[in-house]
C-alpha cells in the first residue's frame, strides 16, 4: 500500500497523479489515503471535492483508494461515518474503501463497524496503563498481545462476524517495536497470537 494526504492545489494533483502512476508500475491494487493530522479543520465540501478529483485518477489506473479516518483529536476526519458520507456525496463508492484501524477506531470512539466498506484492517495494540485515551500517540502502538487494552482482538472479531474476510495488515509505530533487533521474529509471535485467537 501508497499512501497520500488529501489536500489541495495543482501542486498536489499533479502529486497525486504520479503518486498512482507509481503505484500502477508496482502493480499496487491500493492508495491509503488520510486525512490532515495537524489540527486544521475541513470542511465537508473540500473533502468531498477531493475526493471527486481523486475518483478518475484512481479508476484510470485501477486502483482503490483506501480512506483511512484518523481518531486523534486533530484529525480533520476521525469517523468511518465521515468518510463514507463524503464518498457517497462524491458519488465514488465504486472506488473507495475504508481501513479499519482497530487504534484510530478506539480513539475516536467509534462503536459503528463497517465491513461492507471495509477494504483493509490495520492493527497494533497498546500495553501501557497511561496515558488517557485522547493522550495516545502513534509511539504507543506496539505489537498485538494479551496485554492489549484497545480491544483489538474483540474489534478483529467483530469484523469477522459481520463478514470481513478482507487483509489485515499489523501497523505497529513504536520505537521499541522498529528498534528490536528481533522484530521479525516478534512479529511472528504477533501474528501467530492473534491467529490462535481468531481461530
Amino acid at each position: 500500500m501508497l499512501c497520500i494526504h488529501s489536500i489541495h492545489g495543482l501542486t498536489i494533483f499533479l502529486r497525486a497523479e504520479s503518486l498512482a502512476d507509481y503505484a500502477q508500475a508496482c502493480k499496487a491494487r491500493a492508495l491509503v489515503m488520510c486525512p490532515l493530522n495537524n489540527g486544521t479543520a475541513v470542511s465537508e465540501s473540500p473533502l468531498i471535492d477531493a475526493l471527486r478529483e481523486m475518483a478518475p485518477i484512481l479508476r484510470s489506473r485501477n486502483l482503490t483508494g483506501l480512506v483511512e479516518p484518523l481518531g486523534f483529536p486533530v484529525s480533520s476526519m476521525r469517523t468511518k461515518r465521515e468518510a463514507i458520507r463524503a464518498i457517497e456525496a462524491a458519488g465514488a463508492e465504486d472506488v473507495y474503501r475504508l481501513v479499519h484501524d482497530t487504534f484510530h477506531h478506539h480513539l475516536a470512539g467509534e462503536s459503528e463497524y463497517f465491513p461492507d466498506w471495509t477494504g483493509l484492517v490495520h492493527i497494533s495494540g497498546v500495553t501501557e496503563a497511561t496515558p488517557q485515551t485522547d493522550a495516545l500517540l502513534d509511539k504507543h502502538r506496539v505489537l498485538v498481545n494479551a496485554r492489549d487494552r484497545i480491544e483489538t482482538l474483540v474489534q478483529l472479531r467483530t469484523l469477522k462476524e459481520r463478514g470481513y474476510s478482507g487483509p489485515v495488515s499489523m501497523e505497529p509505530f513504536a520505537p521499541e517495536v522498529h528498534d528490536d533487533p528481533h522484530r521479525e521474529t516478534r512479529l511472528g509471535e504477533s501474528y501467530s497470537f492473534v491467529a490462535r485467537a481468531m481461530s
